[in-house]
């Protein structure tokens, strides 16, 4: 991804290929991008959605134009490997105590 990282910035970011992609989708809330480390060149990419059953369903639905998305990616060197670390979901404290994140 050497010189790249402009490029990856773009389709992941606000009005990028990936975000235009999921906001197809029902539920979808917005992306967060950023640089984990320069010299490894490595990013987090972190996907919002108002609700587990919408995400979900977006996987199902838009699985082929997905795979289409990642072949891409990589196709174009915009990536060397992907890892994706799970699916989280906002527990909502019913008596105003934190909210906690539960692995889907």
């Amino acid at each position: 991804m050497d010189g790249r990282q402009s490029d990856f910035e773009g389709v992941f970011g606000v009005a990028g290929i990936w975000t235009r992609l999921l906001s197809q989708a029902d539920g979808y809330l917005g992306t967060e991008v950023w640089c984990e480390s320069q010299e490894s060149r490595r990013y987090r990419v972190k996907d919002f959605w108002n609700w587990h059953r919408n995400f979900e369903t977006f996987r199902a639905r838009f699985q082929r134009e997905f795979e289409r998305f990642e072949n891409w990616i990589v196709s174009e060197g915009l990536i060397e490997k992907e890892q994706f670390l799970g699916a989280y979901y906002e527990r909502r404290d019913e008596d105003g105590g934190e909210d906690e994140l539960v692995l889907g």
